[in-house]
């Protein structure tokens, strides 16, 4: 993995960048993870200094600093749910419905199907209980931590 200790004013950071090829380029900055994105194409390479020869001292770019980008984080709701409640585990498309309000369930029974990243997901009861409410349908987007089926 590349690394640099970059040092623009008088403040050195250090640099790593995991994988050179990737596109968003992930660039650690010390120890802070950023997706950057390229600008422009051309790419000059020097040969890199003899360990025993004076390297010569970064110079302040004349371009204004680029504004601090952040990396989003996914939004969680509150944990506003019961112990029995089941929520969706990930974000994505419930494809069936299987039990119904009524319904008395085992631990492990399949109450829904989630469909995430074209892959089928059986979501499983982690209590036993009665079915009070279904929160969900067949073709419904959800997100991540929302409540599907609430038991008693």
């Amino acid at each position: 993995m590349p690394t640099f200790d970059v040092t623009i004013g008088d403040k050195t950071y250090h640099v790593e960048i995991p994988d050179p090829g990737a596109t968003p380029l992930q660039v650690i900055v010390d120890g802070e993870s950023f997706d950057v994105g390229i600008v422009g194409t051309e790419i000059i390479a020097e040969p890199a200094p003899l360990a025993d020869a004076p390297r010569p001292a970064l110079q302040p770019s004349p371009l204004p600093p680029l504004p601090r980008v952040g990396v989003a984080r996914p939004s969680v709701p509150p944990a506003t749910h019961l112990a029995a409640d089941i929520v969706a585990p990930m974000p994505g498309t419930i494809l069936s419905v299987a039990v119904t309000v009524g319904q008395q369930i085992e631990t492990g029974q399949v109450v829904c199907v989630l469909e995430a990243m074209k892959m089928k997901n059986p979501i499983r009861a982690t209590h036993a209980g009665a079915v009070t409410e279904i929160t969900v349908q067949a073709g419904q987007t959800v997100a991540h931590g929302e409540l599907l089926v609430r038991l008693a």
